[in-house]
C-alpha cells in the first residue's frame, strides 16, 4: 500500500513538472528573449548538499568544453564549498547570503548566462532576474512541490526517466548544446591536507601493504542508517577474515553513533569520525581501498576517486544517486519496500534497510577484491 502511495506521488509530481513546463509555454513571458551571442560569464546554482554539488562537476566540465573562453563562477552555500576546492573549470567560488547582497554581487559581475540547477526557488530565480543575469535556464528534475524557476527564459522540458542525478544535471546543459562523454565526477586536495592524512594513517599504524577499509555508517536522516549492531559483526568479520584495518569515517556531530558501533566490535578499528574537514576527507578516501557506506556525499566523493564503493540503499534509490566507481555494488532489495524517498518509515518496519544482511556486504567485498 506505502509503494503504491508512492508511485501515485511520482505519476501525480510528474504531471505537475509536464504541466508546469505547458505554463511556462504558454504564459511566460521571458522565454522569447534570445540567446546571447556572447557568452563570457558564466553563473551556475547549487545551493543544496556536498553530493547535490558533487554531481554537477561533469556539468561543469561540459560548459567549459562548450564555452572555452568563459568564466565560470558556482554559487554556493558556506558548508560545501570546499568540496569545488581545484577545479580547473570554475573561474570562482560565491557563497550565498542575503538576498540584497547577492542581487548586488550578480549586478557587479555582469554575468550573461546563469544556470539554475538547485534549487529552483521563485526567490532564487528571481535574484539572477533583479541580478541582471542576462539568459537565465534551468532546473534540474526536482520534486512535487520544489520550485521550478519562474524568472528563467528557458526551461528545460521534463525528463521523466529513472536516471542518474549526474544526468538530470546534464540535461540541463545539454539545453544549450554542452555536453560530454566522460561523466567521472571530481574532487580535489590539496598537499596539506595530504599530509595530514598521511600522518594520521601512520599514527595509526597503517601501511600501504594493509588492506585499508573505510565505514561511513552514518546519515542525518534515520531512514537510511543501517543498523549499529550489524556494522559492528561486518567490521569484526573483515578484521578477522581479511586481516583487514578499519577506518570509521563520519563528520562532527557523528561521533556518538559510531562509538556505540566501536565499543560493540571485538577487535580494534580506527576511529576518525569528526577528525577531516572536506578536504582531508578526500585525502582520507584517497588513501582506502574499499568504501562501505549507506546514502552519503561520502559514496560520491570516493566514486570521484575511482574508489571500489559498496553502498547501502534503502528509501532512496540507487538509480537516482548510486555510486559511479568502475568497482561499486549498490544492495537494495527492491522486493521489499523500498524506495519511498520519505526522512520517516510510514509502515514503521524500516524493512528496506532491515533486509540488508551482514551476508549481502561480505558478497559484495568477495565479489569486488577478486575482480
Amino acid at each position: 500500500m506505502i509503494l503504491l502511495s508512492r508511485r501515485i506521488h511520482d505519476k501525480i509530481a510528474d504531471f505537475a513538472m509536464r504541466l508546469n513546463y505547458v505554463v511556462y509555454l504558454i504564459l511566460n513571458p521571458f522565454r522569447f528573449k534570445k540567446f546571447p551571442k556572447n557568452v563570457n560569464r558564466i553563473l551556475v546554482v547549487e545551493l543544496l548538499q556536498l553530493g547535490d554539488l558533487l554531481v554537477i562537476t561533469p556539468a561543469l566540465k561540459a560548459l567549459k568544453n562548450k564555452f572555452k573562453y568563459a568564466k565560470i563562477d558556482v554559487l554556493v552555500n558556506d558548508r560545501t564549498k570546499d568540496l569545488l576546492y581545484g577545479n580547473n573549470n570554475i573561474n570562482k567560488i560565491l557563497i550565498i547570503k542575503d538576498f540584497n547582497t547577492l542581487v548586488k554581487d550578480l549586478r557587479k559581475d555582469k554575468y550573461d548566462l546563469g544556470i539554475i540547477l538547485h534549487p529552483g526557488s521563485l526567490k532564487i530565480s528571481l535574484a539572477l532576474l533583479l541580478g541582471k543575469v542576462k539568459y537565465r535556464i534551468g532546473c534540474a528534475k526536482v520534486g512535487l512541490l520544489s520550485g521550478k524557476g519562474f524568472f528563467l527564459n528557458k526551461k528545460i522540458k521534463p525528463n521523466l526517466r529513472w536516471q542518474h542525478k549526474i544526468q538530470d544535471n546534464l540535461d540541463v546543459v545539454r539545453s544549450i548544446g554542452a555536453d560530454i562523454d566522460n561523466i567521472r565526477l571530481e574532487v580535489y586536495t590539496d598537499e596539506k591536507s595530504r599530509m595530514y592524512i598521511k600522518d594520521l594513517l601512520k599514527n595509526n599504524n597503517i601501511t600501504k601493504n594493509d588492506l585499508v577499509i573505510g565505514i561511513h555508517p552514518y546519515s542525518k536522516h534515520y531512514t537510511q542508517r543501517w543498523y549499529e549492531d550489524r556494522f559492528s559483526e561486518l567490521a569484526d568479520n573483515l578484521i578477522k577474515n581479511y586481516n583487514a584495518k578499519i577506518i570509521f569515517t563520519g563528520a562532527p556531530g557523528e561521533e556518538n553513533y559510531t562509538n556505540s558501533i566501536i565499543q560493540k566490535m571485538k577487535h580494534k578499528s580506527i576511529n576518525l569520525v569528526g577528525k577531516t574537514n572536506i578536504k582531508q576527507f578526500i585525502a582520507l578516501m584517497d588513501n582506502i581501498d574499499l568504501l562501505i557506506s549507506v546514502d552519503t556525499s561520502a559514496v560520491h566523493i570516493a566514486s570521484a576517486l575511482n574508489k571500489p564503493v559498496i553502498a547501502l540503499f534503502g528509501p532512496t534509490i540507487p538509480q537516482f544517486w548510486g555510486p559511479t566507481s568502475d568497482k561499486s555494488i549498490a544492495i537494495w532489495k527492491s522486493s521489499v519496500c523500498t524506495g519511498c524517498r520519505r526522512y520517516y518509515c510510514a509502515i514503521k518496519t524500516h524493512e528496506c534497510m532491515k533486509s540488508i544482511t551482514v551476508q549481502d556486504i561480505k558478497s559484495s567485498i568477495d565479489k569486488i577484491l577478486k575482480k
